[in-house]
């Protein structure tokens, strides 16, 4: 009787592992998935900046150059200053 009790708690305990690790396998490969997408859409962002910062320095380029009065410069520095407090 009793080692057909303890061979019960064996076979019990060997399910609730498996189905344990089991459990947290998926919830490890569901969380890797969310953190792959979050990097690569954090990814998409950085470049969408850069693209933006190319095209406001290019915008700062086109008018100052047009003024021609130093003020290329001066929009410039400030740009330059704004980006390096960021």
């Amino acid at each position: 009787m009793t080692i057909a009790f303890g061979y019960f708690i064996w076979k019990q305990n060997n399910f609730i592992q498996k189905t344990l690790m089991e459990e947290l396998d998926q919830d490890f490969k569901r969380l890797e998935g969310i953190i792959v997408k979050l990097i690569d859409q954090q990814k998409l962002v950085q470049m969408e900046q850069k693209k933006m910062h190319g095209i406001f320095k290019a915008q700062i380029e086109v008018i100052a150059g047009l003024s021609g009065n130093g003020l290329k410069d001066k929009f410039m520095r400030t740009a330059e200053k704004k980006s390096n407090e960021k």
